[in-house]
Formats: structure tokens, sequence, C-alpha cells
């Protein structure tokens, strides 16, 4: 067989929907050794064109009728192939995924010195640490083994994060991230439940300065035995929506922990579930714990709306709808050999209940949409305080046991299940139960829980840069 010889005219790429016709593409054409083969005697052979953006085959027709072997397209490198950088964050690509180590011959990347990055030719990395902000042109240059045809490519190819404080002098400050755990039972010796919970900073807020919107609350309330698991997602739109978060999540603390200490809620709950323990009537059972849950709920949200109320004499040019946060509550207790889980959301985000040992999950909530699409609703949305409406928002679950119970902002179930039917499958949970477990160690007394569970809110997604809460119970 003789050298390789390159091609990227001779293709006709129109016509079929299956191959990406903006990426840079190069053809190889392996041609037949024996001098004694004719032009006339070669037959056109098929062209394997492998798009790795989207992982398909398509078979075409050779236009140049003197090819009689196969033919190959390299995608060489796009945009969307190269990972997106982050100043000060250590950078690392391996051009081998791209292109083939059997393919290459002499390879060289000029332009990434710009952006504090180089190409190791031995190992064929991009590695280093971007130093600064920007979009760089890269060019790439490439002899393919056997060929001494070269090329220059220029590419547009790294965009760098910047992660700015926001003014010190900010109304309502808040710190980029925050995390906090509960060990109730380390040894597991009561069968209860321990907690974590993260919240970080999205990439876009961080990008322009701007304060973390998101917030939390987790806390047991050992002489009754509940938990209370909160996440709040602040409007991005509303000027105080981190305050708002933040009202929120302080007030369900305040109300529930009053509750718990002040009225007969832990023993009415237990009378409802021994009360279905003899007569199995799901419907007065779902009807009596709903209503235990209406009281508290309405209180928290009306005490809410009251303090964003009062802020509002206080900021100038201010108003109830610039605090607007969604709302995502599970208050939970094991009663005698089961788990009471009531749960309650205002908006979007998502609460789980992951079996893990029997591939199982169920999703808690019930996300609700505004008037236009796109649009979510917020406990200042109109109607939210009305009896009903909170009676309709209110989930009850009775469980003999469960591996995680999850609650989660948007800017964590947006980027990991992309779409409703995504959010209500059970193996997407269980996925992605897994995928967190690999990283956060879910057991007791693990001292770095905290630190692992911001860490791994930290994954990239492309264009999901919100930002990220998430609370498990394990």
């Amino acid at each position: 067989m003789s050298d390789f010889s390159v091609h990227s005219s001779e293709l006709d790429l129109a016509g079929t929907d299956e191959i990406m016709q903006n990426n840079v593409c190069v053809a190889l054409e392996s041609l037949d050794e024996d001098p004694d083969d004719t032009e006339d005697d070669k037959t056109s052979s098929n062209i394997k064109v492998y798009n790795l953006l989207r992982g398909r085959v398509a078979d075409r027709k050779a236009k140049s009728p003197s090819a009689n072997d196969d033919m190959m397209l390299f995608k060489l490198l796009a945009l969307n192939e190269l990972e997106q950088a982050i100043v000060n964050i250590s950078y690392y690509f391996d051009v081998r995924t791209i292109i083939p180590e059997s393919a290459l011959g002499s390879f060289k990347i000029t332009g990434l010195e710009e952006a504090g990055l180089r190409y190791n030719s031995e190992t064929c990395i991009i590695e280093g640490v971007p130093n600064h902000l920007g979009t760089f042109q890269i060019g790439l240059q490439f002899n393919l083994k056997g060929s001494p045809f070269s090329k220059m490519i220029n590419l547009n190819v790294i965009t760098l994060w910047k992660d700015v404080d926001p003014p010190e002098d900010l109304i309502f400050p808040k710190s980029n991230t925050d995390s906090q755990s509960l060990v109730v039972d380390i040894y597991k010796s009561r069968n209860l439940k321990n907690v974590v919970a993260a919240s970080t900073r999205g990439r876009s807020h961080a990008y322009d300065g701007k304060p973390r919107d998101d917030d939390f609350k987790i806390f047991f309330d050992k002489p009754t035995g509940w938990y209370v698991c909160a996440v709040a997602d602040g409007a991005g739109s509303s000027r105080y929506s981190r305050e708002g978060s933040k009202i929120l999540t302080e007030e369900i603390e305040r109300v529930f922990l009053k509750t718990f200490a002040e009225t007969t809620f832990s023993d009415d709950m237990q009378k409802v579930v021994d009360d279905y323990g003899r007569d199995c009537d799901d419907d007065k059972f779902y009807r009596d714990s709903t209503e235990l849950m209406v009281n508290p709920l309405r209180e928290v949200i009306t005490s809410s709306l009251m303090r964003y109320e009062n802020l509002t004499e206080e900021v100038p040019h201010s108003k109830i709808a610039d605090f607007s946060t969604t709302c995502l509550i599970s208050v939970f207790r094991k009663i005698r050999k089961f788990w009471i889980i009531c749960t309650y959301n205002v908006g979007d985000g998502a609460i789980s209940l992951v079996n893990n040992r029997d591939g199982y999950a169920a999703v808690l909530c019930n996300p609700d949409e505004g008037k236009y699409f796109g649009e979510t609703r917020f406990i200042t949305s109109d109607g939210i305080t009305a009896e009903e409406n909170i009676r309709g928002r209110v989930l009850i679950n009775l469980v003999r046991d469960f591996d995680a119970l999850i609650l989660m902002t948007d800017g964590v179930s947006d980027p990991k299940f992309e779409s409703d039917r995504n959010l209500h499958d059970s193996r997407k949970w269980i996925q992605f139960y897994r995928e967190v477990s690999r990283d956060v160690s879910l057991y007791g007394c693990n001292d770095d829980i905290e630190k692992q569970l911001l860490s791994y809110l930290d994954f990239w997604s492309i264009g999901n840069h919100d930002d990220r809460t998430l609370v498990i119970v394990y």
C-alpha cells in the first residue's frame, strides 16, 4: 500500500443530516500499491464518516473513481470538543480522545501560552492553569503518518470564567458557599438517618460578581425525633431574592421547632399512623396527615411574607416581589417501624426518595410553572397562602426504609435530569444517587462529607451555570 494522501475537497458532504457540516474534517485515502492497476479498474469505495459528536456512522460513495479502498473521514477539532476552562483551575485535555494516536505524525498547537496553557507532545496532553479571562485563537498544525501534508486550523476553543466576589457594601450579603451536616446516628444502631447539605454560587453569578441566591436549612429535633430539610432558590429576576430565600429557611426552622414543642403535632401524627395500621384506609390517612401540615406551612409562608413587607419599608424603592423565592420542604420522622415523609413545594427543583437496593425511586413533589413558558412560581405568587392551595401541594408517604431522601434546587435538577420525563424516571434517580455516592462517602463518621458534596456541585454542564443546592438524607 502506498502512503496516505489527503483529500478534503473531493467529498460531497451535502444532503446528509448525519454529518455535522461545520466540523473540521480531513479525509484519508488509501491507494493501491500495484502499478499495474489502471484507473478504469478501480471502483468507488465507501466513505465511513465517523461523527464523534453524534456518535453516528454514515456510508457515502466516494466521488473519486480512483479510490479502491476505504476512505476514513476524521473530525479533528471542533469548538465543543474542547472542554471549557476556568481561571485558576487546572486544565487537562487529551488530544487522543479526538484524533486516533495511530493517525498522528507530528502535531503542534500554537497560541496556548497566551491562555496560560501548554501542549505536551510526549503525552499528547493540553494542560496548565489558565491565568486570565479571555477567548483565544489556537493554531493547529499536524502531519498524518506517512504524509507530507499539513494544515493550519484556527479554532476559537477556550473560554475562561471569572470568579468575582460580590461588592463588599452589598445590601443583604451572603457567602458564596455554605454547607452543613447532621450526624444523628453515627453507627446506625437506631436505624435513624444522617443529613448533609451544600450550596454554591453558580458560575454565571460568579462571572458577574453577583451573590448566591439559594439557601437551605436542615435540623433534627431531638426531643420529638422530627427532621426538617428545606431548600430555597431565590428568583434571579428579583433584586433581593438572596434575602428572601434566607428569610424563608429561617422561618421554616422557627415555625416547625415551635410546632413540635408547643402543639400535639407529634402525638396527632402518630395517631394517624396507628389508625392506618388498623384500618388501612388510604384516603383517611392522607387526608388526616395532610391536615396536620396545613397550619405550620401557612404560618411559614405568611410570616415570611410579613418579613418581606417589613423590609420594603426599610429598603427604598423595594417591593415584596423583590424577595421572591421557591420553596421545597420535607418533614419526616420514624414512627414505630415506618418513616412518615411529608413534603411541600412551591416552584421548581425536586424532592425524591431513593431505594437503591430495590432500584426504585419516587418524586415527592409537583414542580409547577408560572403563567409563561420557562417561568416558575414563588411564595410571593398570588394565592399561595390559600388553604386549598397549601393542601394541594402537600404529599405524604409512608415507607419502611429508604437509602436517600434528596432535595435540590433547579441548578442541580436541570442539568442532571433535563426534562420532566427524566425527572420522573426511577432509573435516572438511581443513576444520580450512584453518581453522587462515588464522589461523596455517605456514612456517619465522614469528616470530609461537606467538602466532598461542595466539590461534587462544581460539576460542569454546558449552559447550566445557576446556583446549586443539594440536601441528602442517608
